[in-house]
């Protein structure tokens, strides 16, 4: 395992340095879903791609969403909720709803479980969030949306494909946001990359920025890496993979992570290491 390495840390401006005949919930946890900025899969997609609202306890909030499709055919589209983990390195896993700890599904109710799509057209979806008086926090949920199969003239031959895409859901509940987050490592996995782990220690979803500078044995800079925007589930670590750059010669160098958090953060760190 890699060594710890000494890190900084800059908090508000302040260094301190140191899967369909199935049961709903059965395929929930088979299905495979393309959730990105794009917001699209095959001919149905959905704008945004992501929702984040914040109401204050026991209120309702409401948003919404547009289904979208390319099909020259109108299309029956299921709407289903499901929860879903974030991995270390940013993998999802999908799980049924209501199991996570901090699952927002049992909050949201979609306009209606079922609706058609007009050839090459679009439906405005509303998603409301009933807040429990009692919660805190980042609360998260993904919206499901599938192309229901046309029926076939003979239903044990072949093969029958769907369509689905996600939609995120984050909710965060006004008044009992709790900040906090740290750079708690930063290691050279292999002589092609560097990685930082961020644990978010608040209990709302962030999302990072900033950059990682590279520099040489003088302190120059001769390569800035972009730190990607992505997020960080409350109380969760995640790992930032940095491919060096190929034209990097040899020799010693020191990476200068400043990575921004979404609260206004900085977080700072210093790993020195040689490329052979």
């Amino acid at each position: 395992m890699p060594a710890r390495t000494q890190l900084s840390h800059v908090r508000s401006g302040a260094m301190l340095f140191g899967m369909w005949n199935m049961p709903r919930r059965t395929w929930l946890v088979l299905l495979s879903c393309l959730i990105g900025a794009s917001g699209h899969a095959a001919d149905l997609g959905i704008a945004p791609s992501r929702i984040e609202v914040t109401g204050e306890p026991g209120t309702v909030v409401i948003a919404s969403a547009t289904v979208v499709t390319s099909s020259k055919h109108a299309q029956q589209i299921a709407v289903d909720l499901s929860d879903w983990t974030m991995g270390l390195s940013g993998s999802l896993t999908y799980m049924p709803s209501s199991t996570v700890a901090a699952s927002a599904a049992p909050w949201l109710t979609v306009g209606s479980d079922v609706f058609e799509i007009a050839p090459g057209g679009s439906v405005d979806v509303a998603i409301a969030a009933q807040i429990p008086h009692d919660a805190d926090g980042t609360h998260h949920a993904m919206v499901l949306f599938a192309v229901i199969p046309a029926a076939r003239g003979n239903a044990n031959v072949g093969v029958t494909t769907t369509t689905r895409i996600g939609l995120t859901v984050y909710v965060t509940v006004a008044g009992t946001e709790r900040d906090g987050s740290e750079l708690i490592d930063m290691y050279q996995g292999d002589h092609h990359s560097l990685t930082a782990v961020i644990l978010n220690t608040g209990n709302t979803v962030m999302r990072l920025g900033g950059v990682v500078e590279i520099r040489d044995e003088a302190g120059g800079v001769v390569h800035r890496l972009n730190v990607p925007d992505v997020p960080v589930l409350r109380e969760s670590e995640r790992e930032l993979t940095f491919a060096l750059p190929e034209d990097l010669e040899s020799g010693f160098y020191v990476a200068l992570a400043l990575i921004e958090d979404s609260r206004g953060g900085v977080l700072a760190g210093e790993l020195p290491f040689d490329v052979p």
